[in-house]
């Protein structure tokens, strides 16, 4: 896998982060392929019309939160990809701190020249875990 397929991926992952953080839909709908699927601890939601709902259902967990990724393994062959990386969950408003961790594993694929997510599956440390 090229070194640029590696930072677009990156980037696109970084694009999903600051998506949830302004809470703009639309930009981290972006991310996504048309059949997408979304595994975590609100159940598994797939396409376009279910992630939508997801973004919906995440409300108040993602509001004046700051998402940081970073410990990015990728690899694949240019077209399709996996990815394993942290996530970081701080509160921007109230207190400087954090407030979950855990680890997406990713499957991706290259279409009309962009990466886009086909499968993240998030699984919060189990300090973070409600």
């Amino acid at each position: 896998m090229k070194f640029e397929d590696k930072l677009e991926i990156q980037e696109l992952t970084s694009r999903y982060a600051n998506a949830m953080d302004d809470t703009d839909l639309e930009s981290w709908m972006a991310t996504w392929d048309a059949n997408g699927l979304w595994k975590g601890g609100l159940g598994e939601f797939q396409g376009a019309d279910k992630l939508r709902e997801l973004f919906a259902a995440l409300g108040e967990r993602i509001k004046n939160r700051r998402h940081v990724m970073t410990n990015f393994v990728i690899e694949g062959d240019g077209v399709r990809a996996e990815q394993r990386c942290y996530m970081l969950v701080f509160d921007r408003v109230s207190e400087a701190r954090l407030i979950a961790s855990g680890v997406y594993n990713d499957r991706l694929i290259k279409t009309g020249g962009a990466w886009k997510f086909l499968e993240r599956q998030v699984a919060l440390d189990p300090s973070f875990r409600p």
